[in-house]
């Protein structure tokens, strides 16, 4: 079960992304 890891790394990054964008708001005011 090498499923499991990966998916729940991808869901964490994923999860992160958007907490990343709202941290830096000079990128989504361009």
């Amino acid at each position: 079960e090498t499923f499991l890891p990966t998916t729940l790394a991808m869901c964490l990054l994923f999860s992160t992304l958007p907490l990343s964008t709202a941290s830096m708001p000079p990128y989504n005011y361009t």
